[in-house]
């Protein structure tokens, strides 16, 4: 099992994700697992406030870090009640580690626990990353509001990669030759008066045949 441990002042948002679906299923069968953490709860104030303004000025406020690292720590100690762990600690960046399919099965394969820090507002303080040893990642060339997104990225690519989360392992993509043009039934629609077919290499049966169709498609 690997399990997620996800940091965010919107754990409710993530959930609504993991619980569904092919993920909530993995959770289920225990392929997964995930739990939450809100640094709210240990800000060490009565308003839950975790966030301040940055040193030297600019626009907006900064995650602040004693209550990510109190969070941090709430964790590690949650894991090392398991034998023979290992972690991974992960904060999210648009400069950070490209995030790709090979870096996610790298994190299953490896890891136990990944930790996975969904910043918000302007960022983190950057104390946390040189305590904890965080590496940062990118999920795309763009700047999000937050970093729920890119947690439920990393956690649906990973589990994609666990043999038994999806029902056949050759469902993942890069195991087979995929295409951008998929059909199902009814073999003809009609349209607004136009009929669309499906194409006629994928009626026939030759499987040699739907092999270099899909590989055409594929540049």
């Amino acid at each position: 099992m690997i399990r997620f441990h996800i940091v965010s002042i919107f754990p409710e948002v993530v959930r609504a994700y993991m619980d569904a679906s092919i993920l909530g299923r993995a959770q289920e069968s225990e392929h997964i697992a995930v739990t939450y953490s809100d640094p709210r709860t240990l800000a060490g104030n009565k308003w839950g406030k975790v966030d301040d303004r940055p040193y030297a000025g600019g626009p907006g406020m900064v995650m602040t870090a004693e209550p990510l690292l109190r969070t941090l720590e709430k964790i590690a100690k949650g894991i090392a009640r398991h034998k023979n762990t290992k972690t991974k600690i992960i904060l999210f960046s648009p400069s950070g580690k490209q995030f790709t399919n090979v870096y996610a099965k790298n994190l299953v394969t490896k890891y136990t626990d990944i930790v996975l820090i969904a910043g918000r507002y302007e960022g983190i303080d950057a104390r946390v990353k040189k305590i904890f040893k965080a590496e940062e990642v990118s999920v795309g060339p763009f700047v999000l509001t937050g970093g729920e997104v890119p947690a439920m990225i990393v956690v649906d690519a990973c589990a994609r990669q666990i043999e038994g989360v999806l029902g056949k392992h050759e469902s993942v993509e890069e195991l087979r030759t995929a295409s951008p043009e998929v059909y199902t039934r009814p073999e003809v629609i009609e349209w607004k008066g136009k009929k669309y077919r499906v194409p006629k290499v994928l009626l026939g049966g030759d499987h040699a045949k739907i092999e270099e169709w899909r590989k055409g498609k594929q540049k």
